[in-house]
């Protein structure tokens, strides 16, 4: 019987352990709503960056970022002309949660901007 009980305590700690442990961070998604497809794409947060080699329109690229210091993201990419887009976003917070969703879109002209979705 106290093996039984004893089984029943583990599993239920390492349940609980595992549902309750979840560093804080926020979820970044990068979804190209343009034309054409983006490249050597960097996103700048307080601390760190990250990058991707290109994202096609239509899709997405996630990546989950804990940001370190109080600070403005940016955004940055390669256009089909050869030219650097950069755009900054929303300020971003040490142990912030959440996520945010970068839409990057282009107008009736082709000129790219970014929508941030919190």
């Amino acid at each position: 019987m106290k093996s039984k009980v004893s089984r029943v305590l583990f599993f239920c700690v390492v349940a609980a352990s595992t549902i309750a442990c979840r560093s804080r961070g926020v979820d970044v998604t990068i979804r190209n709503e343009g034309q054409t497809a983006i490249h050597n794409l960097e996103f700048d947060y307080p601390g760190a960056a990250f990058g991707a080699g290109a994202i096609a329109p239509g899709a997405s690229f996630s990546y989950r970022i804990k940001p370190l210091s109080r600070g403005d993201i940016a955004l940055s990419f390669e256009q089909t002309d050869g030219k650097t887009f950069t755009q900054k976003g929303p300020t971003v917070f040490p142990n912030q949660d959440g996520r945010l969703l970068i839409v990057v879109e282009q107008d009736a002209t082709r000129q790219w901007r970014i929508r941030v979705e919190q």
